[in-house]
C-alpha cells in the first residue's frame, strides 16, 4: 500500500488498484482530519454525531460523491450481502457485512478496528465489493459468498477479480482462545496453516491468509491479491484498534467512476 493525501485527507490505496481507471478506493487513517481530530466513521464510536456526520461529507467530497451515496453497512459480523443501488435506503444496510454494486458514483465501504476490510473490482464486468470480516465472518466465509453473490448478479469470475485486503491485526498480534480455534479448524481444515499453537488450547490467527484463501479458491489469481501488511496492532498511530482499546473506526471502500 501507499499513503495518499486526497482535499487534505491522509488516506492509503493499494498498488494494485491505483492502476485501474475506472475507480477510485481509499482506507483512512485514524488521524486522516485536516484538524488533527480522530477520523472515525463510525456513529457509534463517538458521542458527537454531528463530529462523524462531518467526517463522512468530507470523504465523500475527497472521493468525488454526494454524501448520500457514501454507503456504509451497520456491521454485526455475520453474512449478509447488500446489492447497493440508488434506491438503497439506509434500513437496507442494518445487520449488513458486505455490499457490491455496479453502479458507477456509488461509494460502498465497511468500517474496521482489527477486522480484515477487504475491497474487489471485477475489472471484466465493472462490479465492485466492499466487505467486513473478523474471524466470524472468515469463519462463516462472508468473503466466499460476497464473490458468489457477485457472479449471481453481474457474472464475476475469479480470473476477472482484484482483491485488496486491508489493514487488520496480523498473527503475531492475534492470539485467540479454544473456541476460536475449534471454529477455524472445523472451517478450514487442520491443515490449512492458519494457526501458531500457543499455551492452553490457544493460537496465533492469521486473517490474511485465510481470507487469501478463499479468493484462491474462487479463481483469483494470486498475483491479483493485495494483503496490505500492515498491522492495526502495530501500526495503532495510524489505525483504530479494538485489541487496544480503541472506539474509532476507519473506513476500506471503493467506487466505480
Amino acid at each position: 500500500m501507499k499513503h495518499a493525501t486526497i482535499n487534505g485527507l491522509n488516506l492509503w490505496q493499494f498498488d494494485s488498484f491505483s492502476q485501474e481507471k475506472s475507480i477510485k478506493h481509499f482506507v483512512t487513517q485514524r488521524n486522516s482530519h485536516v484538524n488533527g481530530k480522530e477520523f472515525t466513521l463510525s456513529y457509534s464510536s463517538s458521542p458527537d454525531k454531528a463530529f462523524v456526520q462531518h467526517n463522512r461529507h468530507l470523504l465523500a467530497e475527497a472521493i468525488g460523491v454526494a454524501d448520500e451515496h457514501l454507503y456504509l453497512p451497520s456491521q454485526v459480523h455475520k453474512t449478509r450481502v447488500v446489492h447497493v443501488t440508488r434506491h438503497t435506503t439506509k434500513d437496507e444496510l442494518m445487520e449488513t457485512d458486505a455490499l457490491i454494486t455496479n453502479a458507477k458514483g456509488l461509494c460502498i465501504a465497511v468500517m474496521s478496528a482489527d477486522c480484515v476490510p477487504i475491497i474487489l473490482y471485477d475489472r471484466k464486468h465493472n462490479a465492485v465489493a466492499a466487505v467486513h470480516s473478523g474471524w466470524r465472518g472468515t469463519v462463516a466465509r462472508i468473503l466466499e459468498k460476497t464473490l458468489h453473490e457477485m457472479h449471481h448478479v453481474f457474472g464475476t469470475k475469479g480470473e476477472d477479480v482484484v482483491a485488496g485486503i486491508g489493514p487488520s491485526v496480523s498473527q503475531d498480534s492475534y492470539e485467540v482462545g479454544e473456541e476460536v480455534v475449534e471454529e477455524v479448524t472445523r472451517a478450514f481444515g487442520k491443515n490449512s496453516g492458519l494457526l501458531i499453537p500457543q499455551a492452553n488450547n490457544k493460537a496465533k490467527l492469521d486473517l490474511w491468509k485465510a481470507n487469501a484463501i478463499l479468493l484462491r479458491e474462487f479463481g483469483v489469481k494470486e498475483s491479483a491479491i493485495e494483503i496490505a501488511d500492515l498491522c492495526t496492532v502495530k501500526n495503532n498511530d495510524h489505525f483504530f484498534s479494538a485489541r487496544k482499546g480503541d472506539a474509532g473506526r476507519f473506513a476500506a471502500g471503493i467506487v466505480l467512476v
